[in-house]
């Protein structure tokens, strides 16, 4: 999740990346790694490559991607409130909770999710209905990306 929000401030490089990423299918691994590493992006971007769905879905809604980093890159601290608040609300809801792809756990005042296999990052896909309850307004024009 970090490095989606640090991504998420660096919109044209998130566009730039995607393209780049459907130009490359072949890439996998370390060699989609290596050659990642080549580009001219920032770390967070870079990242995002070996998340193809998660990257087509912030440039396939660039203006939702551009709100969240800047909302992430002038009241940091707002964001990261507000992440804890909607785990809490899938948490009381019985949808946020150990599996075998990620651990949930309480550090303070805070609920951390970490991949249950640290060599393997799980991107879970959800209906935010039944997570968070009704209602949940949707960002207006947000394309439904294929595969998440």
């Amino acid at each position: 999740m970090v490095q989606i929000l640090a991504a998420s401030t660096f919109p044209e490089e998130v566009v730039e990346a995607d393209r780049w990423v459907q130009a490359h299918p072949d890439l996998k691994g370390e060699a989609l790694g290596q050659a990642v590493d080549q580009q001219p992006w920032d770390p967070s971007v870079k990242a995002l490559a070996a998340f193809p769905s998660v990257l087509g879905n912030m440039d396939k809604n660039l203006s939702w991607t551009s709100s969240l980093g800047d909302a992430y890159y002038n009241q940091q601290q707002d964001v990261m409130d507000a992440v804890q608040v909607m785990r809490r609300k899938a948490e009381a809801a019985g949808a946020l909770k150990t599996t075998p792809q990620e651990v949930v756990q309480e550090e303070g005042s805070d609920i951390d999710i970490e991949p249950a296999a640290p060599d393997v990052v799980y991107v879970p896909a959800y209906d935010p209905w039944l997570v968070y309850g009704y209602p949940i307004v949707g960002w207006p024009g947000w394309y439904p990306y294929p595969g998440i």
